[in-house]
C-alpha cells in the first residue's frame, strides 16, 4: 500500500481535498438559508461559496502542514488524510435529504436545539468509526513489518 511514491500520495491528497471541494457544496444543493434579511440569497449564497473555496485549501494546508512536521515518512499521513477527507461527503451523501430537513425545521424555529434523528447519526458515526478503524489498521499493518 505505501509502495507508492511520496509524490504520488501528495497528488492522491490534492484531488482528495478536490473532491471534498466539489462534493460538500454538492451536498448542500437545495438548502436555503435565512442569515441577514439585508443581505439578498444571492449575496448571502456567493459569500458562503467564497469563504468555503478560500477557507477550505488553507485549513486543509494548516491541518497536514501541522501533521506534517514531525520527522519520519509523510506516505500514512497523506493516506490517512486522503481516506478521512474522501469518506466525509460519502458518509453524509445517504442521510443528506435528513439533515436538509433538519437544517430547515432549524432555520423555522431557531430557538430549537437541533439534535440528529437516531439513524443519521448511526450511520454518519458508524461509517466514519468504521473508516478510522480500516484506515488505523492498514496503517498499522504497513508499518508492522518494518
Amino acid at each position: 500500500m505505501f509502495s507508492i511514491p511520496e509524490s504520488g500520495w501528495w497528488v492522491i491528497a490534492v484531488v482528495a481535498t478536490g473532491f471534498f471541494m466539489i462534493a460538500v457544496p454538492a451536498l448542500a444543493t437545495g438548502m436555503k438559508y435565512q442569515d441577514d434579511p439585508r443581505r439578498t440569497p444571492e449575496q448571502q449564497t456567493r459569500q458562503r461559496k467564497w469563504m468555503f473555496y478560500l477557507g477550505g485549501p488553507v485549513l486543509f494546508a494548516a491541518l497536514l502542514g501541522a501533521n506534517l512536521l514531525r520527522p519520519g515518512p509523510a506516505s500514512p499521513i497523506l493516506f490517512m488524510y486522503s481516506v478521512v477527507i474522501i469518506s466525509i461527503p460519502i458518509a453524509i451523501a445517504p442521510v443528506r435529504g435528513r439533515l436538509i430537513k433538519l437544517s430547515l425545521a432549524q432555520q423555522q424555529n431557531p430557538g430549537t436545539k437541533v439534535k440528529l434523528d437516531r439513524l443519521t447519526a448511526v450511520w454518519i458515526y458508524g461509517f466514519l468509526s468504521v473508516v478510522m478503524l480500516g484506515v488505523v489498521v492498514a496503517v498499522m499493518a504497513a508499518t508492522y513489518g518494518k
